[in-house]
């Protein structure tokens, strides 16, 4: 049950019994509102409900012959409709989470609206009830908030009814308890009514007079001409039960066919009367000067009497009156109306006195003779400040209860019931303001302005934003509480006014309340007024429970559209699952019991095979090979650990089929309940793969070992034989010098010696890189650094190539940089940049450019040597340096080579700790860099 306070659920309570619906005889005028309502929104039933303090009760009911006439509290609908102050609008009591535990077949649609006393208390609802699932559309809940407020209409007549009848009582009690005798007649003079005091007067019991005329009980023979002596108080002889006659001062009124007479023995009884009355009365002569204030009166203005110098149009000023809304004066008086001739009735004005404003409601008529003379005019007041203040609050409910019941979204139900309070209240202008959702700003919504005032200054549609205490809206987001500020003084707390226009405009009051969720601002409503309103609790109140009232309608507009979206995701999750071969669950483990299934994807075939029907959803555990226990085992631990965990298994299908799956899951609490949610996949031919791959991947590193001690063994082959080479090739040297040396060779034998020895140099270089490369694969290749003039190196190496570059007509480009300081062996080096030179020349075609730059970049040594040659293909660097390789451009040329030099080159760099790499040349060609130390 929502939260009620004793106090108002008594006031309300106090208020509905008054009514005296609850045990009431039929009423044909609210059965004729259900019959009219049921046909016109095509509704199984329509009911007038009471909501009891146990009990509601169906004083009306249309369409529901069954219906008893009262059934217990918690059956009921109508409740909820009485605790929120709101309409109920429910499209099918068996999904919305209130009502789903008592649905009735009889009601699963249902539209309430609040039946609502004149004091702003719900006392029921007027509502329809169908038996099917119905959409209500705005139209129809248009309809039913008209009937409820008809119904309410009836509500506020019976209450008015009974509230005329206490008075009655309560006047007849006065008039028994005064000592003055009031009597009652018709217009023949037959007694209706004869106070205790006329008893006392006359003598006469009240039961021995009525229906006896009244002239034959205390007028002697010469005051029976009522005519002529009414309307004026006049002083008479009568007579008492015993014939004795006394002097009295008699009042003879004539309202309507009633006669009303008052016998008083001296006047100052009847001024001790009005003075004892609350309502103030005030009269004046038929000049229009005040002549009389009583008591109520003189307290209600704040004056000792009544001002007999004031003219008529001056009364209101005088005494602070103003019109309902607070902004003018009234044109004229209702006493002074009456005074002109005219009856008033129910005249309503404002009263401001000592800073605090009261609602009047007046009555006056003027004081006339029976021949027509008028003696001056008498206006009663009476102080309707807290019934006005009830209404006020009832109708800008109802005002925002209709707002809201017509919105569609919490932004449109903000901004209507912004609209309607400033509608109701007759404020200048209402806001709606809202914080981002950032919460570092809050933005303006809508505005909404009343009356023709031009206050496009200051309340317009352009976007506006202020800062957390900037203007109203931030002051009240900054307090998170109600303001209620005049603005001609600005709050110590506040950081700016935030408007200028504020005082433009003559806005002299604004009041905002934030609209929370709990505890946190969700927005503002702010309102203006050019009227000096001060503080007022009941007012500021009723803001506060419209910003309430919004704020619990926000949220629950909120957490539907998020129910909304929330089941929109769980269909499109659902979606996504039915399209893919996973198995998604979700499991909650109960201490010391199996785990227990609470969602499962339908697609289970692909982990379980096809289940039996009637067998529900099995668990991994439950299909777990025996062989794969403990991994299950480990796999809950690390779930119990709160840790993310992955497990894959063998599971026994239905099918006979044993499947390897692979799951992955995670656990949470929730509720105090623990569950694992998981994903299970079908892994049985990834698993044979992997099998199939690892016999694969031994079967090659058999082969690979297979081909690693070949090489090896081919290796120590070419090692034996290179070194059993060397001999047989130096002997053969040995003799072509020796036959070179000979003076007595002749020509052609000395071409032939010249032959044997270029083959024999040509050999011996090849089997001196065959070794050097046989050292590089086995490790064992040296060098013995020491220090090295660089540059000279370099331009040794180059001189001893300039007669090859000669015999192509090449250009030799030197650029050698002076001091090149290395620590290196220079057998080696020289070794390596003879291969480079060498090749550089050997593939530029005659007429060339060959280019050897060397300088010193920090504690780096650079050498380059470009050609202008054939180039090497892009896709072929890789491989450069690589034994045995030849770029194939060389090879389609019919170039030479062993693919042996660059090799040994890389291997000779490298032991230096220096790196060696080849690119394009700029304008064609290839270009070789060497990285040494320096020295």
């Amino acid at each position: 049950m929502p939260d009620m306070s004793h106090r108002v659920n008594d006031q309300r309570l106090q208020t509905l019994h008054a009514t005296g619906l609850l045990d009431a005889a039929p009423v044909p005028s609210l059965d004729r509102l259900t019959s009219l309502a049921a046909r016109l929104l095509n509704a199984g039933g329509a009911l007038v409900t009471l909501i009891d303090a146990d009990r509601q009760c169906f004083v009306s009911q249309h369409g529901l012959p069954d219906l008893p006439g009262d059934t217990p509290l918690r059956q009921s609908y109508c409740k909820f409709v009485v605790y929120d102050e709101a309409p109920l609008i429910v499209a099918d009591a068996r999904l919305d989470d209130r009502l789903r535990d008592i649905a009735s077949e009889m009601a699963i649609a249902y539209a309430g609206y609040p039946l609502c006393a004149p004091d702003g208390s719900v006392l029921g609802s007027f509502c329809v009830v169908d038996s099917r699932r119905r959409d209500w559309t705005a139209d129809e809940t248009a309809i039913l908030a008209d009937l409820a407020a008809a119904a309410s209409v009836e509500v506020a007549l019976r209450l008015a009814c009974a509230r005329e009848t206490a008075a009655r009582q309560r006047t007849e009690a006065i008039l028994n308890g005064t000592h003055d005798a009031f009597v009652s007649t018709d217009r023949s003079g037959t007694v209706l009514a004869w106070n205790a005091a006329a008893e006392r007067m006359f003598g006469y019991p009240a039961t021995d007079t009525l229906g006896r005329p009244l002239a034959g009980l205390v007028f002697p023979d010469r005051f029976r001409d009522l005519q002529e002596i009414a309307d004026q108080p006049l002083p008479v002889t009568v007579t008492g039960c015993s014939g004795q006659e006394f002097p009295v001062e008699m009042t003879v009124q004539f309202v309507d066919e009633v006669v009303y007479y008052a016998f008083a023995l001296d006047s100052a009884f009847l001024q001790a009367l009005l003075d004892s009355l609350d309502t103030g009365v005030a009269a004046c002569d038929n000049q229009g000067r005040l002549t009389y204030f009583n008591r109520s009166m003189r307290e209600m203005l704040g004056c000792k009497d009544a001002a007999a110098d004031l003219a008529t149009e001056e009364w209101a000023e005088q005494y602070g009156i103003y019109t309902p809304d607070g902004r003018r004066r009234p044109e004229r008086m209702p006493l002074g109306r009456a005074q002109a001739g005219e009856i008033v009735r129910g005249e309503q004005a404002m009263l401001w006195r000592d800073g605090e404003r009261r609602f009047l409601v007046t009555n006056a008529r003027p004081i006339d003779t029976a021949d027509g003379r008028q003696l001056g005019a008498v206006a009663v007041v009476a102080d309707i400040t807290e019934a006005h203040r009830a209404e006020e609050l009832r109708r800008a409910r109802h005002a925002v209860a209709q707002a809201l019941s017509v919105a569609t979204t919490a932004q449109d139900a903000a901004i209507r019931a912004v609209e309607a309070i400033t509608d109701e209240l007759g404020w200048l202008c209402g806001e709606y303001w809202q914080v981002s959702e950032d919460r570092r700003r809050i933005e303006r919504l809508s505005s909404h302005t009343t009356g023709d005032r031009d206050l496009s200054t200051f309340s317009s549609d352009r976007p506006l934003t202020f800062v957390r205490g900037e203007g109203l809206p931030g002051l009240v987001w900054h307090r998170n509480n109600e303001v209620w500020w005049h603005t001609g003084v600005m709050p110590e707390d506040m950081v700016s006014p935030g408007r200028r226009e504020l005082h433009e405009v003559g806005m002299r009051v604004a009041v905002g309340v934030p609209v929370r969720s709990g505890r946190r601002t969700l927005g503002v409503l702010a309102f203006y007024t050019d009227v000096d309103f001060p503080y007022d609790s009941d007012t500021a109140g009723m803001f506060d429970a419209v910003g309430a009232h919004l704020g619990h309608f926000l949220e629950r507009r909120w957490a539907e559209e998020m129910s909304l979206a929330l089941a929109e995701a769980r269909r499109s999750f659902n979606r996504v699952v039915e399209q893919v071969n996973d198995y998604v669950w979700t499991v909650e483990g109960v201490g010391g019991e199996p785990p227990r299934v609470v969602w499962a994807s339908p697609n289970t075939t692909t982990v379980f095979g096809v289940v039996p029907d009637g067998v529900p959803s099995p668990t991994l555990i439950e299909r777990l090979h025996p062989d794969d226990a403990d991994l299950m085992v480990a796999f809950q631990e690390a779930l119990a650990d709160g840790e993310a965990a992955e497990l894959e298994c063998r599971i026994l299908g239905f099918d006979g089929v044993t499947r390897w799956v692979w799951t992955r899951a995670r656990a949470r609490w929730s509720d105090g309940r623990f569950f694992v949610d998981g994903l299970s996949t079908d892994v049985t031919e990834r698993r044979e793969l992997a099998d199939k791959r690892d016999e694969l991947l031994e079967q090659e590193r058999r082969q690979v070992e297979q081909l690693r001690s070949l090489d090896e063994m081919k290796d120590e082959l070419a090692a034996v034989v290179i070194h059993e080479l060397r001999n047989p090739i130096g002997v053969i040297r040995g003799y072509s010098e020796t036959l070179l040396e000979s003076t007595g060779l002749g020509d052609r034998e000395r071409r032939y010696a010249d032959v044997i020895e270029r083959t024999t140099l040509h050999l011996q270089g090849l089997v001196d890189d065959l070794l050097d490369l046989a050292r590089l694969a086995a490790g064992h290749i040296s060098v013995d650094p020491g220090a090295l003039a660089g540059d000279e190196l370099i331009r040794d190496v180059i001189e001893n190539h300039a007669p090859g570059a000669a015999a192509k007509h090449l250009t030799v480009v030197q650029r050698v940089g002076p001091g090149l300081a290395l620590h290196a062996d220079g057998r080696r080096l020289r070794q390596a940049l003879d291969n480079i030179m060498s090749n550089a020349i050997k593939y530029t075609p005659d007429g060339g450019e060959v280019t050897v730059t060397a300088s010193r970049d920090g504690d780096t040594v650079v050498v380059a040597v470009s050609d202008t040659g054939i180039g090497i293909p892009a896709e072929q660097y890789p491989h450069l340096f690589s034994r045995f390789f030849r770029a194939s451009n060389a090879t389609q040329a019919g170039i030479k080579g062993t693919g042996l030099g660059l090799a040994v080159t890389k291997a000779i760099v490298e032991a230096h700790d220096g790196t060696i790499a080849a690119g394009p040349a700029i304008g064609g060609g290839t270009t070789f860099t060497l990285r040494l130390p320096a020295l």
